[in-house]
């Protein structure tokens, strides 16, 4: 068993207890009188208990700022550095080549030259192929097609397609919409074209000397603005033969072919 807990004389509760047991009769007076003098002292005896400290461990600033070396870091950590690095330098690459790059015209053709503007020379192009154009041809050969620039007062466009197996059929000055324009016809097996010579104010958005090509309502054409005009060559075919490659590369191969009026 364990002993029970004992108390110094210095017990504040023991010394009131001795004050009033020396009021009683019992004890000797000296005994009494120097108990009396024990009980008044009120100085502690014995050392003050301990505070209790609590400390952390603290890092050097200079090496809570050293970076971890490389060495250390793992293998993921290298492969996720060198791809932030690539995808980085690929997007400022791909910004630079945006930026770089000229402007793609033909994905823009639809909006440059007016949807009623391609209407009308797909409607005139069919009335001729159909033979319902007015008015009539006025020149039956290719030679006698400059005179249309004469009769607008503008370029025209004569196209010789002649060189690449087209037979000319006829040429005259017919209203595309609510344009005068010069119209070259051609066929070749079950595909038709119609050249024509528009003025440049139809289409005001358009530069000077960019192809704009499209394929709308399903006839291929292409087109360019040059010195005031608009010169276009619009096709057809019965079996989808024409396509719109074809039809770029005839207007590149005879751009240069413009009579002045």
């Amino acid at each position: 068993m364990q002993d029970p807990p004992s108390q110094t004389f210095e017990d504040a509760a023991l010394k009131a207890a001795l004050r009033r047991a020396l009021e009683q009769e019992g004890a000797p007076a000296a005994l009494r009188d120097r108990i009396r003098a024990l009980a008044a002292t009120t100085e502690p005896v014995g050392e003050p208990e301990p505070t209790l400290r609590i400390t952390t461990a603290t890092v050097p600033a200079e090496a809570a700022d050293q970076p971890i070396p490389l060495r250390r870091r793992g293998l993921l950590y290298k492969f996720a550095a060198a791809a932030v690095i690539i995808i980085g330098l690929g997007s400022l690459g791909f910004q630079v080549w945006q930026a770089l790059r000229p402007p793609d015209y033909a994905q823009v053709a639809q909006y440059v030259v007016p949807p009623s503007l391609y209407k009308g020379m797909i409607r005139t192009h069919e009335e001729r192929l159909a033979g319902a154009a007015t008015p009539p041809d006025t020149a039956r050969d290719l030679n006698a097609a400059p005179a249309l620039a004469q009769a607008l007062q503008r370029p025209v466009f004569v196209a010789k397609l002649t060189n690449d197996g087209w037979k000319f059929e006829g040429a005259g000055v017919r209203d595309v919409g609510q344009y005068s324009s010069g119209q070259l016809f051609f066929t070749k097996g079950n595909a038709a074209i119609s050249v024509f010579s528009l003025p440049a104010s139809a289409v005001p958005n358009a530069k000077d000397d960019v192809t704009y090509d499209t394929v709308f309502s399903g006839h291929p054409i292409a087109g360019f603005v040059h010195k005031g005009g608009l010169f276009c060559i619009v096709g057809s075919s019965t079996d989808d033969s024409l396509k719109i490659d074809e039809v770029k590369a005839l207007l590149q191969s005879h751009r240069g072919e413009i009579a002045r009026g």
